[in-house]
């Protein structure tokens, strides 16, 4: 999709999915997915429901040239389809040249687009950047990440000059997810441990934690820009099977739809407070949290109240309110009535038929368990 190179000889990315595109983008996903949960306002709480199914022919819809919304490319109304088979892809997840699963899918989520309001390290932040008068790739995967992959994501590490034509940028867009991939892996004898051994948290065994009297809150965004929220989830599940079904004794996940990366965007992500008093009154009290009330301090909606918005997704934003967030797999539901920014007019409910159905062999949480 690049048109051009960057600074370094790379692939000139920000004009790719510039912030009008993702606009269509998330205009296309609420559409079909955001009244799923009883209410359109701008957060797809049932994001279980949110499937490739629905999402697939909405972006279809939105592709320039098909009649419905304009050939205008980059007009803030259609999407080339060259942008919706990369969403298509990027949203699967990444897979090696034989098809295996590499990494999680990532839920469909309005989140994708970031309102000039709404702040936060969202989609854009970290997959694609921002046009510049510099000509230089500033998303975070190419910046952040480009150091990271190379010297901390495989062993043994990978020395690259920072910048140029053989720098840290290029080493990104030469990996190959059929060799380099499985190093994240790998183990030599000056690095023993690997690096997904030492970084992450995948165990599905928490009874020394559960024993010792732990108690656990996880909060998570569904709209993560780099993290996926859905690998999260199916981590939880897996986990939960694995304690015998009663994770929610010692464990309770709390995700946040439209949330960017560790809080911003378009989304009630003002809970970090209520969180600790959470944790503590579990810890102290034995009260386990059946709720987590989050709070959106916009002074106003940040979706636009016409064009290719629903009117409603402004007029039930919660802005300068509160919602619910629900221990996962429940999720919000409104009342039907009330206030749509009082969180006491939602209450918390389960939709065991929504969760995602690739829990399979190639889930990564299962490889690695396997290892």
């Amino acid at each position: 999709m690049a048109t051009h190179t960057d600074v370094n000889g790379q692939p000139y990315i920000p004009d790719t999915l510039p912030p009008q595109d993702l606009e269509v983008a998330s205009a296309a996903i609420l559409g079909v997915c955001d009244a799923l949960d009883g209410l359109v306002d701008g957060i797809i709480d049932d994001f279980h429901a949110c499937t490739n199914e629905k999402v697939f022919p909405a972006l279809d819809a939105y592709t320039c040239g098909t009649g419905q919304h304009g050939t205008t490319l980059h007009g803030g109304t259609c999407l080339t389809s060259a942008q919706v088979n990369a969403l298509k892809k990027i949203y699967a997840g990444p897979k090696n040249s034989h098809g295996k699963k590499l990494y999680s899918n990532w839920f469909w989520d309005g989140g994708i687009w970031d309102p000039p309001t709404a702040g936060g390290a969202g989609f854009a932040v970290w997959n694609v950047g921002s046009v510049n008068a510099s000509n230089a790739n500033n998303a975070l995967n190419l910046t952040l990440g480009a150091g990271a992959l190379p010297m901390i994501f495989v062993t043994p590490p990978v020395v690259t000059p920072a910048g140029g034509p053989n720098g840290q940028e290029a080493y990104v867009f030469k990996f190959n997810f059929d060799t380099d991939a499985p190093k994240i892996f790998a183990e030599t004898k000056d690095y023993p441990q690997s690096s997904m051994d030492f970084m992450t948290g995948v165990s599905l065994d928490l009874r020394p934690f559960k024993n010792h009297g732990g108690k656990l809150i996880i909060s998570s965004s569904v709209n993560d820009g780099i993290f996926s929220g859905a690998s999260i989830a199916r981590w939880y599940r897996h986990m939960n099977k694995h304690m015998g079904g009663k994770a929610d004794d010692f464990a309770r996940l709390f995700m946040i739809p439209n949330m960017a990366h560790c809080g911003g965007g378009p989304a009630t992500n003002d809970f970090a407070v209520n969180e600790l008093n959470a944790v503590t009154a579990w810890v102290e009290s034995g009260i386990a949290p059946e709720q987590i009330i989050a709070a959106n301090h916009n002074t106003s909606s940040p979706f636009p109240s016409m064009g290719l918005f629903d009117p409603r997704v402004a007029s039930n934003f919660p802005a300068g309110g509160t919602r619910p967030l629900c221990p996962y797999p429940q999720t919000t539901k409104y009342k039907g009535s009330g206030a749509t920014n009082n969180a006491a007019n939602f209450i918390c409910v389960r939709h065991d038929d929504r969760l995602d159905v690739e829990d399979d062999d190639n889930d990564e949480h299962d490889q690695h368990a396997e290892r």
